[in-house]
Parts: C-alpha cells; structure tokens; sequence
C-alpha cells in the first residue's frame, strides 16, 4: 500500500554501513564436528541503533547482553529451527540476529534484533 516506507525514511535520516555475513550451511569437520560456514561478509546500508533496557525486559532477552536493532531493506535472517542466525559486524564487533519483524515480502524492509557476541 506505501511501498518501502523505510527507503522513503532513509533518505532523511542518517544510516550506517553494516557487513551481512550470511550463515549458508553446516559442514562436518575432519573430526567429525558440524561447523557453521558463512557466506562472504557482504555491505549493507540501514539503521542501526541501541535497544534500550526496558525494551530489552519486555522482550525477554538477557539483560546482561548487549542488544541493536537493525532497520533494513534487506533480507537478513534471523535463527529458525535447523540453521543458524545471519551475522551483523558493525563497529569492530559481531552481533548474531536473535529475532525480526518481517515487512520483507510485503513492503521490501525488515527490523531485526541482535545481540552482541561473546565469542
């Protein structure tokens, strides 16, 4: 009905530049351990910005980590059953995608939420 209202805002607002480093599959190691494999680190523009604490109770998440929010018109995909989440490096840090609100296939955006790595 409005289109991508989120590359209607960014034209406004500022945005950063994020990596996407995209989780493709799982591989057995030469031990016999699966290991996750990942795609290429690939550039994003979106934005990215701080959750606060009381957003962070209401959702449930570990108040001892530290969470960002990720508005973007690109796919990015959060954890499912049988995969692993996509990772979002921004700022020298790592950051897995825990969760989304999905506009994607019917207004090209999403909104996802990361949690900081502690690997």
């Amino acid at each position: 009905m409005f289109g991508n209202l989120l590359n209607t805002a960014m034209k406004v607002i500022p945005t950063q530049t994020v990596e996407l480093i995209r989780f493709i599959g799982r591989e057995q190691d030469d031990e016999g351990v699966f290991q996750r494999t990942y795609a290429p680190p690939v550039t994003l523009r979106g934005s990215f910005q701080a959750v606060d604490a009381q957003s962070v109770k209401d959702l449930g998440f570990d108040s001892q980590k530290n969470y960002r929010r990720l508005y973007t018109s690109d796919d990015v995909k959060g954890v499912a059953r049988g995969s692993s989440p996509d990772i979002i490096e921004y700022a020298g840090k790592r950051y897995e995608v825990v969760g989304d609100a999905d506009w994607y296939s019917q207004d090209g955006w999403k909104s996802v939420y990361c949690v900081e790595a502690t690997e």
